[in-house]
């Protein structure tokens, strides 16, 4: 008998199909179920020939591009609003004065007391600050694409690279990391774009109750089933990424729940300066820092994912091309699995 296709040190070295006719050691094999199809090509498998790709384009890099646009945007939106931001004096809070919003102007009092040792909250300088909003709208609302891609991205490398190992569970965790940042993206969003004291605050508290819940369960979900496969990192990089989400979620998830309460609070009365008390201010900071280094982990996860588009005769595709051939019942049902690499192999 004569082995037509074997691997050595994997799943299928046990289990390469045989000829049963001697005369057919030079014929081209066709799998006559999926399972032989699976072994033949697995037999067959080479590199990606990337060296003669017609296209080899990393992922990574339009998802720094957008990394960069978008923190750069919400720095400079952070600088901008410190720069134009006006603090009151306690005589103006309690009399009221006039807030310039772009075009806009609004009138503004309270009798809640100045904050002795208070910090200015970035959510209330983007609030009070139409440059400083204009630019969180950019950071937040242009990378909402690619954030979902990267998602669907490790959300597939681990389904590939752990198939015999997924449960129901990773499977069902793993298949709701896009939806869930799909969800806090878009929360995040729709709560930069209506704000309190210009548009409907009953909204903006709704988004931003919606985008803590989801991104808390998101973070979770995500850190959960990646860390279930993390004894079979290999790279330094990939233990990297794991530290980061962990130390991440634990300080975003402890922290999330006290700060949102105290900010949904805060914002049922006018907003009239960016000043919040120091706990809650630096407690902010945190939150903003863990949930930034979270899913900046996420381009130490993809640096090795990229666009390959190389010629049908190197990426082992099956052939003859004509989809009637694939038909169920017909004669390449299960596909003629590297028939290329084996007449090659055989001089046919």
């Amino acid at each position: 008998m004569a082995v037509v296709a074997s691997t050595s040190d994997d799943f299928y070295a046990n289990y390469a199909f045989e000829t049963s006719d001697p005369k057919n050691e030079n014929s081209i094999r066709v799998p006559r179920n999926t399972t032989e199809n699976r072994r033949l090509k697995y037999g067959h498998t080479e590199d990606d020939n990337s060296d003669i790709a017609y296209l080899n384009f990393p992922v990574i890099v339009p998802s720094l591009i957008f990394t960069v646009i978008s923190m750069g945007c919400f720095i400079g939106g952070i600088i901008t609003s410190l720069t134009t931001d006006y603090i009151p004096d306690e005589r103006e809070l309690i009399r009221g004065y006039v807030i310039e919003y772009g075009s806009s102007r609004f009138r503004c009092n309270s009798t809640i007391p100045f904050p002795v040792d208070g910090l200015p909250s970035i959510l209330n300088l983007f609030e009070l600050n139409v440059i400083g909003n204009v630019l969180f709208r950019y950071a937040v609302c242009i990378p909402v694409v690619i954030r979902v891609f990267n998602a669907l991205t490790v959300r597939n490398l681990l389904r590939h690279e752990y198939s015999t190992k997924f449960s129901s569970l990773h499977k069902v965790m793993a298949d709701s990391m896009p939806i869930f940042t799909f969800v806090e993206a878009l929360m995040m969003s729709l709560f930069s774009i209506v704000t309190v004291h210009e548009d409907f605050p009953e909204a903006n508290r709704f988004f931003k109750i919606v985008f803590a819940m989801s991104s808390v369960v998101n973070m979770l979900t995500t850190t959960t089933v990646m860390f279930a496969f993390s004894s079979n990192a290999e790279s330094k990089w990939d233990t990297t990424s794991m530290i980061m989400k962990l130390i991440s979620v634990v300080i975003y998830v402890y922290f999330m729940p006290q700060y949102i309460q105290y900010h949904q609070s805060s914002i049922t009365f006018p907003i009239c300066h960016s000043y919040m008390p120091q706990l809650f201010a630096l407690m902010e900071y945190v939150i903003i820092a863990a949930y930034a280094t979270f899913h900046l982990s996420f381009l130490i996860d993809i640096r090795n994912i990229s666009f390959i588009c190389f010629p049908r005769s190197a990426s082992g595709e099956c052939e003859p091309v004509d989809p009637t051939n694939f038909k169920k019942g017909a004669k390449y049902e299960h596909c003629r699995a590297f028939e290329y690499n084996q007449r090659r192999i055989m001089s046919l």
